[in-house]
């Protein structure tokens, strides 16, 4: 068991650490920017947490395409929107410190690390990266966001009022949704506006390998937008009701029969089995009545530990 405190060559023996990694590691790191994936070559079974929301990608501050590069190299990408902090589990050591993953950083910060081999250390640091996955980028959402990357500027323009700022120990997350739905036999009518509508769906997908596209009939009008993410809570018959991993929303079509609208929603889901309704409830500590409903989960709690409960368990 060591301590060290680094302040030079941090980032040579950050990257060959990770490129010497026999095990996944696990990454909480805000920015992760251009060329990131060749300063932090994350090994296949790696989990990685990053803030990739709209804003730091519009301002260069992590970069879409580096996050897809790890994706096909079998790395879970996730974003927290609000996420500061800098942990890097690699093998049995733990690296915690000031070090964004990005160009600026490794060759013009003045950067320092604490690296420790303590197993207490180390293990809280895994369950601190474990934590925070919770809202999985598929590579359609990463292709997305990379229309709307731009390069960084620094520094200069124009400078703005500071904000006062609040430390804040809990994720942003995106909307999350329970659907619940029953196996049932479709007109011709809905199968051909279901088909025609999966074609543009299927066009949005990048990368399949990993995820599964699924699709939902809906009664009425549409209450899903594109960038949800959304549980499907299925009843098959016979007592059989199954939970699936959060999917997030791709496309949607609404179409009025008459007096009557329909609506098919299309998603895209990582490639895990499903949970029966019971055991998922049990392992959140909740009623299964609180996953039999529709619509937004406005409890935070909820939500993070059902957006958490694939990445853990799976």
């Amino acid at each position: 068991m060591s301590t060290a405190f680094l302040t030079r060559d941090i980032w040579p023996q950050l990257t060959r650490a990770a490129r010497g990694s026999r095990r996944g590691c696990a990454v909480a790191v805000a920015y992760f920017g251009k060329g990131a994936s060749r300063l932090m070559p994350l090994p296949t079974g790696s989990q990685l947490v990053v803030d990739a929301s709209e804003r730091s990608v519009i301002c260069g501050l992590t970069c879409p395409d580096d996050l897809i590069k790890l994706v096909k190299r079998g790395v879970a990408v996730y974003s927290v929107p609000n996420l500061h902090a800098k942990v890097f589990v690699i093998g049995r050591a733990a690296y915690i410190g000031s070090a964004n993953v990005s160009s600026h950083s490794a060759s013009q910060l003045v950067e320092a690390i604490a690296r420790t081999t303590d197993p207490g250390a180390v293990r809280a640091a895994r369950r601190f990266v474990g934590d925070h996955c919770l809202h999985e980028l598929t590579p359609t959402v990463l292709e997305r966001l990379a229309t709307l990357y731009r390069p960084p500027r620094f520094p200069g323009g124009k400078r703005r009022k500071r904000r006062k700022a609040v430390t804040s120990e809990r994720p942003s997350l995106p909307r999350l949704l329970l659907a619940q739905l029953h196996l049932e036999d479709w007109s011709e009518r809905d199968q051909s506006i279901h088909d025609a509508a999966l074609v543009v769906a299927k066009k949005r997908r990048q990368h399949p390998r990993g995820f599964a596209l699924e699709s939902f009939r809906w009664p009425g009008k549409c209450t899903f937008q594109r960038g949800d993410v959304v549980v499907q809570v299925t009843d098959e018959g016979e007592g059989r009701i199954l939970v699936t991993p959060p999917g997030n929303v791709l496309h949607f079509l609404s179409r009025r029969e008459g007096k009557r609208v329909v609506s098919f929603v299309y998603l895209e889901r990582p490639a895990r089995r499903c949970r029966k309704v019971k055991a998922v409830a049990q392992t959140l500590g909740c009623t299964q009545k609180r996953l039999r409903r529709n619509g937004v989960i406005r409890d935070r709690a909820l939500a993070q530990s059902l957006l958490n409960i694939w990445t853990v368990t799976s």
